[in-house]
């Protein structure tokens, strides 16, 4: 694969973990290229690799092997030109909300008063104007969550890495947050590529779905979205999709499976 003079590209990078006397192989041969400017959703069942792939590519974690570039720069450790946004929004309790998202721009050198500003301009970006002076308790797990976006996006960074950020919310905030994070991902130009285990999530949000395997076997399928923005969840071609990728892993199979079942065990 050629490597790309813009964006993330991702060569024949593996992982493994030592279990017992044995290694575990999460990763295998993982080649990847994302467009700067592209939303990118990961999914795949528990333990198929998604958050550790996430984390080699924010730097937190060390491939065994393999090449990552950003914009033709190979990646080494953590950087300014990537932000993560973990499930949990970690923010950190005795500091304001503003306070919070500064705290990144400050460790990088920029004064209080500039570091604030800034803070202030990302924390109306994700609708909490109102919110600047409160503290961590004092937020729903939504409002606690764009707090960690805004943090994210208040370094300025190339890629938005997200690790199931909405994974936590409710039915109904989920659905408002993945609006908003639609919002600021075409409002701020920025790429993002964000796990998650909702399917409904990664149609409604990316412009490619990679799914990873568990048996690391298969080789890694990439599923484009064509669909318009913003994208109706009841749309016919919407659904297409949701059914496809059921079918992928299999959901569909266990459903029917299930309501033989239930209709055999009903039946007179």
């Amino acid at each position: 694969m050629t490597a790309m003079a813009e964006g993330l590209n991702v060569s024949r990078v593996n992982k493994s973990f030592a279990l017992k006397e044995s290694r575990l192989e999460v990763l295998r041969n993982i080649d990847l290229e994302i467009a700067t400017g592209e939303f990118v959703a990961i999914i795949g069942a528990s333990g198929s690799g998604k958050t550790t792939l996430l984390r080699i590519l924010a730097g937190l974690d060390q491939a065994d092997s393999g090449t990552i570039q950003l914009n033709g720069a190979s990646v080494q450790g953590v950087g300014p030109e990537r932000a993560m946004v973990f499930q949990e929004p970690r923010l950190l309790p005795w500091l304001s909300v503003e306070a919070n998202v500064a705290m990144g721009l400050e460790l990088m050198g920029e004064s209080r008063t500039d570091a604030l500003r800034q803070a202030r301009h990302y924390l109306d970006l994700v609708g909490l104007t109102a919110f600047y002076d409160a503290y961590p308790r004092q937020l729903s797990g939504g409002m606690a969550q764009r707090v960690g976006i805004a943090r994210g996006l208040a370094i300025s960074p190339d890629i938005l890495l997200l690790d199931e950020p909405l994974g936590a919310l409710d039915a109904m905030k989920k659905i408002r947050m993945q609006q908003e994070l639609e919002r600021l991902w075409r409002e701020q130009n920025i790429t993002m590529v964000m796990v998650t285990h909702d399917i409904e999530e990664a149609i409604y949000l990316a412009d490619r779905i990679v799914i990873l395997s568990n048996d690391q076997k298969s080789a890694l399928q990439v599923m484009r979205v064509d669909l318009p923005r913003p994208r109706q969840r009841s749309d016919s071609r919407f659904v297409a999709y949701r059914e496809a990728l059921l079918d992928t892993f299999h959901l569909n199979d266990t459903a029917d499976a299930d309501a033989t079942s239930n209709a055999t065990e009903t039946t007179p």
